[in-house]
């Protein structure tokens, strides 16, 4: 079932008038990423408020998942909801989670709130209670009881950003239909067939009709003066695609499934009888009666309707071969549509801390703690290149004028800092120093609070440099992924034009590499405006955009996104000392199966403790502002890992991607985190792209990077699809062809205008606008990474050991032993464009 966001707040309110007031009846569940651990922060405050008990459990993965239900949801009377934050989106969580309960007594209720994408159909469509069929009859959507949301207690509930009652219809009919659809054998494809080859009696009208006679019992009669007939041209046809489809599958399977497939449901688990049709197919024509039962006057009728006539003909209906070919038709073609959906991909919808303010707004609640952790948890995806998925803003998203998703939930934020943060008309020197709640006329970014008391969130123009406030600007620029790919930071060549940056926009190297709250001030007044007159020469277009920046007093000023850095980088690293495989084992040698274990359950105890850590520096300014080393550490080591797989040319160029492995180095343990990884591929592959734009190259090929655990003896493995920056480059590129475009349109327009052509002027902006559609479907599939898939299949068609056992369906586990088959199985079978 889903829950629109319209009925959020009647949710929260279900959950409220059900839970329990003494005991824990509620489980928090939250992937280890920032976003999850800000949605998490959100959801704890509200539950707090209203002294609803709860427990918090951080999951590292779905292997982490099913030791949480052994633990804390088998044979637990107690609990009554669980919460699922960042993560069971992708698969069937009731194959996770034992939810239903014996003796009738309600089951567990299971909210979904993930930003991952493609939904798991099954719950949102099939998530009903105990099994529920009417759920899937009513298109998935929560009805009933005292909220809306449902009677009672129980099944499993998405929370919809506007995906799935805007875009899935389609989905949501095929599913339904599968689910009501009668059970049919593939094996009777081939009785079929016998029964072609021996024949069958029909009359010349049978063959018309495309049927044989059934009584009402649907019994078949026999026909005495039938002769053999042939196959038509139709049916032949028809027997070809049995042939074909009797070789499929008539089983869909979930797209990021990673269990066993003993517990892959089957969609035609539900079968439902078929009725006649209550209109026959062929029968005489009724007669003819008087229209005033009082007159005996018979009505006048033609010499021919005197004559006897035939008894009317028994009601045609479809034989059961017709009509198991045709439900085999319209299976394949439902399957066909699901098959579609899961094949797009992986993409990210609206960001879930986002998501949970709304809940929080919808109650009244919101405030400015819930609304900076939100404005966190949505420019932490922005680190990781988690950028929201292209296409044209919600109708149920609110905000104005937005072109895109994006914009129009970064429009809502801006709206709700400048409403709970107004500007204060008093201090006029605040709007020229960049105090100001806006950024007209700002000249400067705010490193200092207004009063001792000041936590108040303001609108500061931002650089696209990390840590700009707490670092030189010489090294911010440096360590920018943004500005550090598009000057080839890399290379000598590179650094240099670097300086010839600093150099023309007047900024001596002595002042750019001194702390920037150490700066010259005049310096940092001219900064913005000497960075939109110079940068773009160099290619750096939209260096400064507007962000959100926050402060606690004297005590520090941060933004959001330096939050987002430092936020990640402690559940990526931690605070303590990354190590490697002792120095006394022999880095090939092979990690038996116990110690692999042991060093696993290691690390996901590691990665709690990170979590923990990272859960109580997100309200405190002195933890964040102690842990800045760890993100600044973190980059450096993303920039010489990057740099020296360029410089030694050891990205290799494959035939449907490119490959990177991290295999040594000083900074070999960091990227054991997928997290940590996912940022040195998203650095590499955008120092790639600007390598092949400046070469004029169309085609841009994905990236995979691998990285080796000594630890546990596997590889690490990411796959990255073409990003943000891509597709908004093609989409600019799009944009001005279209204008030149237009702009001829216009001069042939006038002249045939002159001519009098106007049929050649409707056809062209017929085709115009079937060019506008495709143009929108392409935008709205940008992006798209189908590593998940070509994951998948490479696990099912090779020999190697692989675990697919992260929340992100684009991370996997290879042993180090099985690294080039995996790869070679991934290059050669498959096609990712």
């Amino acid at each position: 079932m889903f829950i629109p966001r319209s009925l959020f707040s009647s949710a929260y309110a279900h959950l409220k008038s059900h839970a329990h007031p003494s005991t824990t009846s509620v489980l928090i569940l939250c992937a280890l990423d920032a976003d999850s651990l800000c949605a998490a922060r959100i959801l704890a405050s509200l539950l707090k408020r209203d002294y609803i008990l709860h427990q918090i459990k951080p999951v590292a993965g779905y292997q982490d998942l099913e030791k949480v239900n052994e633990t804390l949801v088998k044979g637990n009377e107690e609990l009554k909801f669980i919460i699922c934050l960042g993560m069971g989106g992708l698969v069937d969580l009731s194959a996770f989670l034992e939810l239903s309960r014996g003796g009738g007594a309600d089951g567990v209720e299971c909210w979904i709130i993930d930003g991952r994408r493609p939904w798991n159909l099954y719950n949102v469509y099939g998530g009903g209670k105990d099994g529920d069929d009417m759920v899937a009859a009513r298109g998935g959507k929560v009805i009933g009881g005292r909220h809306g949301v449902g009677d009672s207690v129980g099944g499993i509930k998405c929370f919809d950003d506007g995906d799935i009652a805007e875009e899935m219809e389609q989905e949501k009919d095929a599913f339904k239909a599968l689910i009501e659809m009668p059970e049919v054998d593939d094996d009777s494809d081939s009785d079929d067939d016998d029964d072609d080859d021996e024949g069958e009696a029909a009359s010349e009208d049978e063959e018309g009709e495309g049927g044989v006679r059934l009584d009402l019992n649907g019994d078949r009669r026999s026909s005495q003066n039938s002769g053999r007939k042939r196959k038509s041209s139709d049916e032949l046809m028809d027997d070809s695609d049995e042939e074909d489809g009797g070789r499929r599958s008539r089983r869909i399977r979930r797209d990021s499934d990673v269990s066993s497939d003993a517990s892959t449901p089957v969609l035609h688990r539900h079968t439902l009888l078929s009725h006649s049709s209550s209109r026959p197919l062929g029968s005489s024509p009724p007669p003819l009666r008087n229209p005033n039962p009082n007159d005996d006057d018979p009505i006048p009728t033609s010499p021919s309707q005197h004559l006897p006539s035939e008894p009317p003909l028994p009601p045609y209906v479809a034989s059961a071969k017709s009509l198991r070919r045709k439900l085999r038709r319209l299976r394949r073609k439902h399957e066909s549509t699901i098959a579609s959906y899961y094949s797009q991909g992986t993409w990210y919808g609206e960001p879930i801390s986002s998501l949970l303010y709304s809940l929080a707004a919808d109650l009244g609640r919101e405030d400015n703690d819930i609304l900076w952790l939100s404005i966190v948890g949505v420019c932490a995806g922005e680190t990781y290149g988690r950028t929201i998925s292209l296409g044209p803003p919600r109708r149920t998203g609110g905000g104005w004028g937005a072109d895109n998703r994006e914009d129009q939930i970064r429009g809502i934020l801006k709206d709700e800092v400048r409403r709970l943060n107004p500007p204060d008309l008093n201090q006029t020197g605040a709007m020229s120093s960049g105090n100001a709640n806006g950024v007209s006329g700002v000249t400067a970014l705010q490193t200092t609070a207004r009063s001792p008391s000041d936590t108040s969130i303001r609108i500061s123009p931002e650089y696209r440099f990390m840590l700009i406030r707490h670092w030189s600007l010489y090294d911010s620029m440096l360590h920018s992924s943004y500005l550090g790919t598009k000057l080839h930071i890399w290379s000598e060549h590179g650094r240099k034009r670097l300086h010839k940056l600093l150099a023309k926009m007047g900024f001596s190297l002595s002042q750019c590499k001194q702390n920037y709250t150490h700066m010259d001030m005049d310096l940092k007044r001219s900064l913005k405006e000497k960075l939109e007159r110079y940068a773009p020469l160099y290619g750096l277009d939209g260096v400064v955009k507007e962000g959100f920046v926050r402060c606690w007093g004297w005590r520090g000023c941060l933004s959001a996104a330096d939050v987002a850095y430092v936020v990640g980088g402690i559940l990526e690293v931690g605070k303590g000392q990354k190590t490697g495989r002792s120095k006394g084992t022999d880095p090939n040698d092979e990690v038996s199966e116990e110690v692999g274990r042991l060093e696993e359950e290691k690390e996901v105890e590691e990665w709690i403790t990170n979590f923990w850590d990272a859960y109580d520096a997100l309200t405190n300014v002195e933890q964040l502002k102690s842990a800045l080393p760890i993100a600044m550490n973190l980059h450096r080591a993303i920039l010489r890992t990057g740099t020296a797989l360029i410089e030694k040319r050891q990205i290799r160029l494959l035939r449907a991607f490119r490959l990177a492995v991290v295999k040594e180095g000083p900074d070999l343990p960091v990227f054991t985190h997928p997290n940590a990884l996912s940022k040195l591929a998203l650095w590499i592959s955008e120092a790639i792209m600007e390598q092949e734009r400046e070469a004029s190259k169309k085609k841009h090929l994905p990236l995979v990077v691998a990285s080796l655990n000594e630890r546990r003896g596997v590889y690490v493995v990411v796959g990255t699809a073409l990003g943000a920056e891509v597709a908004n480059s093609l989409k600019i590129q799009k944009k001005k062809e279209k204008s030149a475009k237009q702009a001829e349109k216009e001069e042939k327009r006038r002249k045939r205008e002159e001519e009098g052509l106007d049929d050649e002027e409707e056809e062209e902006e017929e085709d115009s606008d079937d060019d506008s559609d495709d143009e929108g479907e392409e935008e709205k599939r940008g992006g798209r990474n189908r590593f998940g898939i070509a994951f998948q299949e490479v696990a099912n068609s090779t020999q190697a050991r692989i675990r697919i056992d992260s929340f992100e369906a684009t991370v996997v586990e290879v042993k180090k032993e099985d690294l080039a088959g995996f790869l070679e199985g991934l290059s050669l079978g498959l096609s990712l464009q």
